[in-house]
């Protein structure tokens, strides 16, 4: 009896509440690993037999929930139609068409000549200021003539001694002459007077150079105007010792009046010779000065990528000068009765362009052949005719599909 109750006593000892609990835990998490290794290790069909049948356990009650749920009230009133979208459009027209390339530059005269002395000396005189008018052979400045007339008066009395020497050669070689005539002398002596003779004729030419050459440098101390035209600098003054390394004068040409301008790599192909351009400057802002383009520079330049262009402008009235800076506009496409439209009621699909045009009141896209493009504009070379109704704006600026209703609220005559 003792016994049973010992025993009855360590059983309870051994299984209290607590113990009983976590004996419970450890069970519950056996088999769920238990459950968890077989569906990791259990082939993919049983897994999606499973997953059938239980769906097929699921699917009355969502049945039961589908009929439960309730329909939607039919409206008994007439639906209301898709509204059209307002758009503007343009009448095509033919009209003439210019695209202007704007482009910056400074306006110079070319020539631009440099004037400069032939020969060393000291500036005696200066006859002008900047900015005077010059005509051709006008005298501009003198050096100083006293050591060019000493090398003439040397150069005179080195001739007159050389045509002394002469006449005296030339009488002994008469004399000789006549002597050997009779035979008093022998023909070595004649022969040797004959080359003395010939020395002194060569010395009175060389003379006459020396001569006419100082002449020439004392006309070279007059510096005159090779041409018409306004000084525009001068940079030596009176009393400076010059050669002919030494800038006296800038002389500008009034009547080459130019504008150099800068264009840049992606729109070099679009300047040739001859287009009109049409010149601004600050000075006179509501005038407008015409000219074309003249030059074309074969290379482009290394430091600012662009390539240099030379406009001649016209300026009868000289009133553009040199610095001044220019804005410019080129021509660089013109075309008249042309039929254009916005660059935007234009798309590409497939290398192919299409307008955006109305028919029927419905937007249409016609296959259209470009013959010039820009930014804003578009020539049409093929494919659309005067009058037809172009789409030139629209909600938002958005593109709609072919065949979208639409609804125009205003229509335009003229694009610009």
């Amino acid at each position: 009896m003792k016994e049973n109750t010992n025993i009855l006593s360590v059983i309870k000892k051994i299984f209290t509440l607590r113990s009983l609990v976590i004996i419970a835990v450890n069970i519950i998490i056996v088999i769920l690993l238990f459950v968890g290794v077989r569906r990791l290790f259990a082939p993919s069909s049983d897994l999606t037999a499973s997953s059938k049948v239980a769906d097929k356990k699921q699917t009355p009650f969502k049945k039961e929930e589908e009929k439960s749920e309730p329909k939607a009230p039919i409206s008994l009133l007439p639906q209301q139609p898709e509204q059209s979208i307002p758009i503007k459009a343009y009448k095509l027209a033919f009209t003439d068409f210019t695209d202007e390339l704007p482009a910056v530059g400074t306006v110079r005269n070319i020539p631009e000549i440099e004037l400069r002395f032939e020969v060393n000396g000291v500036i005696k005189n200066i006859k002008i200021k900047e900015g005077d008018k010059v005509k051709k052979q006008d005298l501009l400045a003198t050096l100083d003539s006293k050591d060019v007339k000493l090398e003439i008066q040397w150069a005179q009395a080195k001739l007159n001694a050389t045509e002394a020497e002469y006449k005296a050669a030339l009488k002994r070689y008469q004399v000789v002459k006549r002597l050997y005539e009779i035979g008093a002398i022998i023909k070595a002596r004649l022969d040797q007077l004959q080359a003395e003779l010939e020395v002194s004729k060569a010395k009175i030419d060389i003379s006459k150079k020396e001569l006419q050459l100082s002449k020439v440098k004392l006309e070279k101390l007059d510096m005159k105007a090779p041409q018409a035209g306004i000084i525009n600098k001068k940079e030596k003054d009176v009393g400076e010792f010059i050669t002919p390394n030494d800038i006296i004068f800038t002389l500008l040409d009034a009547a080459n009046t130019f504008v150099e301008i800068g264009v840049i790599e992606k729109d070099v192909f679009k300047i040739k010779s001859g287009q009109k351009v049409k010149v601004k400057v600050d000075t006179y802002p509501t005038r407008v000065f015409f000219g074309y383009v003249e030059t074309v520079f074969p290379a482009i330049d290394e430091r600012t990528r662009t390539l240099n262009i030379r406009v001649r402008v016209l300026d009868p009235g000289k009133l553009l000068k040199p610095g001044m800076f220019a804005r410019v506009d080129v021509a660089v496409f013109r075309k008249k009765d042309a039929l254009v439209v916005p660059s935007s009621s234009v798309s590409i699909q497939q290398g192919a362009y299409y307008a955006a045009m109305i028919e029927e009141e419905k937007i249409k896209y016609a296959p259209v052949t470009v013959e010039y493009i820009t930014t804003d504009y578009a020539v049409i070379k093929k494919g659309l005719t005067e009058g037809a109704l172009i789409v030139i704006e629209t909600p938002g600026m958005k593109r709609f599909s072919a065949g979208t209703g639409i609804k125009i609220i205003e229509t335009q005559e003229k694009l610009f």
